[in-house]
């Protein structure tokens, strides 16, 4: 019973260690197939799959794929080390300085320029493995799924028939999976076929419609077009005002008010013709009537204001003056166009120029010194100034249609504690006053305060209040709302100053070629503009009324003048004794005239204001220079022949005089009364029944 036992045992335990070396080789045949390279080339895990009997094709060996991970492939970290890769190249482009010196190539750069050229293959190479997957990836999303439900893989197989047997139906299955793929390839392929087939019939109705739409815009663009006509010509207007007003202002008004086309002309010439005329008599009338009273008392002694060849035939004068850098000069240049030219005026902010300037009609541009100006005749008088003068004196002479008509002075700036010593500063200006036609005191917005240099000049205009213009220039550079109080401002400075109940008259501007600055009222400023040339114009035309009134206005002063020594002389006799001083006594009469009721008496008894009469401490003056017992009485200077020169001067004053003017409003041809005309502001002739008698 023992042995027997024994057998059946030991047959048991060869049959287990049977089992494990089959085992044990079963497990070592797969791995060697799973992870062990093969010698004949083959993938790993290729299997051998036997042909079906019957004669039947063999199907194509499949190489088993491995289930798509859930997280990341190898495809898609390639696709973002592609796009790492890319956006590194546009972040960090190669810059190149071509300014840096040349130096030797080290080991390090001929490293960094064999990876720069290998970078370019390696992008293609990206690119190419970035393709491969896109194009696959339409068929792996259809076995993704399929791939996710197959059973874990078995560690180990009993037999070798159970492992043929899951590799045929593993290979069948793989075989349905590719079919599956390409029919949804196919099908994705109809698919997008259809969708572009539907998209270009999408965009064909779209073009139609599109068009419809344009053809209906174009009928409403020509509706619109036509009703809109009126509003672009408006705004075309509008756009050239602009354009005029963003480049240099038009000179066109300055010529069209101050009349530069009729300069020259024939009725222009016979104009001039008239007025030579007219002023040759007035000269024969001052040399018989007027200048005999002159020499006989005097009168050069005590007043500035003459009547010789430089007032009676000389041009009209327009006198600029007023405080440093208020813009004299620039007007001036305005007027006659040469800013920024080698003929204009020195300007600037700075006290630019300190000399009397005179601006003439020449035939090509000239400047003349002092010395040269004083030998003219009609400054040959400013000589009694001084050598120093003479040289704060000089002239610009200019070929300019203006120059023709008119005389216009550039003074130096009033400036407060400038002493001049070197000629007499006020004399110099009330010589200039004295025959001004025109006068014009300019002012800046900035420089209101009056001082004591521009209270005394101004002082030395009381009684010219008919020619005097105030300017207020640069006014564009103050705000609109502060305009009126400015000038108001301007207003209370100056009218105590000039003695009159009249308010003056005041002319804001902004006289340059320049635009005008943002917001300022330029329309305001162009009316005031051409009211102050309407000015100029009138001073021009009025040239014969002009003088004709001014030699009346002498004679009568010449007058006063000879009745008043008269009187003087009528009190020294009466108050000298036999036997008394006369010297004492004439002292005394000319220190204290008041005494002796001289001004009021001569207002009694003749026909003459005690207003129009100068004051009494002149002629204390006189009568220093001029002894008053060296005078003859009025009735003293008659004589059988000639008759009496009071009663030449009386006739010259009441008739001679009047009817020279009547006589020159009889044959001129220009219309004084400054009507418009429709193009302009330019004077137009009139016929025999509208000139003015």
């Amino acid at each position: 019973m023992a042995p027997a036992a024994d057998e059946q045992k030991v047959s048991l335990d060869a049959r287990g260690v049977l089992i494990m070396l089959v085992a044990l080789g079963g497990i070592v045949g797969l791995w060697v197939n799973e992870f062990m390279v093969s010698e004949d080339n083959y993938p790993p895990g290729f299997v051998y799959v036997p042909p079906k009997r019957g004669g039947a094709k063999a199907p194509e060996p499949v190489v088993r794929q491995p289930p798509r991970p859930v997280l990341l492939t190898v495809e898609d970290c390639g696709k973002l080390a592609l796009e790492a890769v890319r956006e590194y190249v546009e972040r960090h482009p190669i810059e190149r300085d071509d300014s840096a010196e040349e130096l030797p190539a080290s080991r390090d750069d001929e490293d960094k320029a064999a990876t720069s050229e290998e970078e370019p293959a390696v992008l293609d190479e990206f690119r190419s493995r970035a393709k491969a997957p896109d194009e696959e990836a339409a068929a792996a999303v259809s076995s993704e799924e399929e791939h996710e439900e197959e059973p874990p893989k078995k560690p180990a197989v009993e037999s070798e028939e159970e492992a043929d047997e899951e590799e045929g139906e593993s290979a069948g299955q793989e075989t349905e999976e590719e079919e599956s793929a390409e029919a949804e390839v196919h099908g994705a392929e109809g698919e997008e076929e259809g969708e572009e087939s539907g998209e270009e019939a999408a965009s064909e109705e779209e073009a139609a419609s599109e068009e419809e739409e344009e053809g209906s815009e174009e009928k409403e663009e020509e509706t619109a077009e036509e009703e809109g006509e009126e509003e672009g010509e408006s705004q075309e207007q509008a756009e050239s005002v602009e354009e005029a007003k963003s480049g240099p202002r038009s000179r066109k008004h300055i010529a069209d008010v101050l009349g530069f086309a009729e300069i020259g002309t024939e009725e222009d010439k016979e104009e001039e013709a008239l007025i030579e005329v007219i002023l040759k008599e007035l000269k024969k009338l001052s040399v018989t009537a007027i200048e005999p009273m002159e020499k006989l008392y005097k009168f050069k002694d005590i007043s500035t204001r003459l009547l010789g060849d430089a007032e009676i035939f000389n041009k009209p004068m327009a006198l600029f003056l007023g405080p440093w850098s208020a813009g004299k000069s620039s007007i001036i240049n305005y007027l006659l166009g040469t800013e920024h030219t080698k003929a204009g005026l020195k300007t600037g902010p700075q006290p630019s120029d300190i000399d009397f300037t005179i601006v003439h009609y020449t035939d090509k541009l000239q400047r003349l010194s002092g010395t040269e100006m004083a030998a003219h005749w009609a400054f040959s008088s400013v000589q009694k100034f001084g050598q120093g003068f003479l040289d704060h004196f000089k002239g610009i002479g200019l070929p300019h249609p203006l120059l023709q008509k008119v005389t216009i002075v550039d003074t130096p700036g009033i400036l407060d504690k400038r002493k001049i010593e070197n000629y007499p500063f006020n004399d110099a200006f009330q010589w200039f006053i004295d025959r001004a036609d025109a006068i014009y005191v300019v002012f800046d917005p900035s420089k209101l305060e009056i001082g004591e240099e521009m209270a005394a000049l101004l002082d030395q205009l009381k009684g010219r209040e008919a020619q005097i213009r105030f300017i207020l220039n640069k006014a564009d550079f103050i705000q609109p709302h502060d305009i009126m109080r400015i000038t108001g401002q301007l207003l209370w400075n100056v009218s105590p100053l000039l003695g009159s109940s009249d308010a003056p008259v005041i002319h804001v501007v902004s006289m340059a070629s320049r635009p005008f600055h943002a917001g300022a009222p330029a329309e305001f400023f162009e009316e005031q503009e051409l009211t102050l040339l309407e000015h100029l114009r009138e001073i021009m035309d009025e040239r014969v009324e002009n003088t004709i009134a001014f030699a009346r206005r002498h004679a009568v002063r010449v007058r006063n003048h000879a009745k008043l020594v008269d009187c003087y002389l009528t009190t020294f006799y009466k108050q000298k004794g036999i036997f008394g001083s006369k010297k004492k006594v004439a002292e005394q009469i000319a220190k204290d005239p008041n005494k002796y009721h001289i001004f009021e008496g001569l207002s009694r008894l003749s026909n003459v204001s005690r207003y129009d009469l100068p004051d009494p401490q002149l002629y204390y003056k006189f009568f220093k220079l001029n002894p008053m017992y060296d005078f003859k009485p009025l009735t003293a200077t008659c004589t059988y022949f000639k008759g009496c020169p009071l009663d030449k001067l009386d006739i010259a004053i009441a008739y001679d005089l009047p009817q020279l003017l009547g006589k020159y409003n009889d044959q001129t041809k220009l219309k004084k009364d400054h009507d418009k005309s429709p193009s302009g502001h330019v004077p137009v002739p009139l016929t025999t029944g509208e000139r003015r008698s």
